[in-house]
C-alpha cells in the first residue's frame, strides 16, 4: 500500500516537532532528578496491627490441665493399635496371590497328585490341596 505524499509530509513533520524531541536530562531540574532516585517504601507507614504484638499463649497457664494427660495417653495407645492392626494385616495383594497359586501348582506336580493344571481352576484351597480329604480320612 503506498501512502499519498501528503500524509506522509504531515507525518514527517510531527515527528521533527520539538515537541516530540527528547531533552537532555541536564536540562531536568535537580529536584526531579532527586524524586526520581527515591525508594518506594511499599506501604511501610501502615501501623502495626495488634496481633502482631501480643505475645504466644499469653493468660495462659503452663501448668498441665486435667485433660491433657488423658488426652496424650489416647493419641499413644492409637497410635500404637494401629500400628499394630496395619503391620499384622495378610497381604491380599495380586502378586501375592499368585505367587501363592502358582506354588501350590507346582507342589501338587511335583507330587504327582496333578498332571496339568487346569486354566480357570484354584489349586490353593483345602480342596485343590488335598488336605480336606486328609482330614476327613483322620477324623
Amino acid at each position: 500500500m503506498v501512502l499519498p505524499v501528503v500524509a506522509t509530509a504531515a507525518v514527517r513533520r510531527a515527528a521533527s516537532s520539538s515537541l516530540l524531541r527528547r531533552r537532555p536530562t541536564s536540562a531536568f531540574p535537580s529536584t526531579a532528578r532527586a524524586q526520581a532516585q527515591q525508594t518506594r517504601k511499599m506501604g511501610g507507614g501502615q501501623p502495626e496491627s495488634q496481633s502482631m504484638k501480643a505475645r504466644l499463649w499469653e493468660g495462659h497457664s503452663p501448668e498441665p490441665e486435667g485433660w491433657e494427660p488423658t488426652i496424650y495417653a489416647t493419641y499413644v495407645v492409637g497410635f500404637g493399635l494401629i500400628t499394630l492392626a496395619l503391620g499384622f494385616s495378610p497381604d491380599t495383594s495380586i502378586a501375592s496371590w499368585a505367587n501363592n497359586e502358582a506354588q501350590a501348582r507346582l507342589d501338587l506336580q511335583a507330587s504327582g497328585k496333578l498332571d496339568k493344571p487346569v486354566f480357570g481352576t484354584l489349586y490353593n484351597t483345602p480342596e485343590g490341596t488335598g488336605v480336606a480329604s486328609d482330614w476327613d480320612d483322620f477324623m
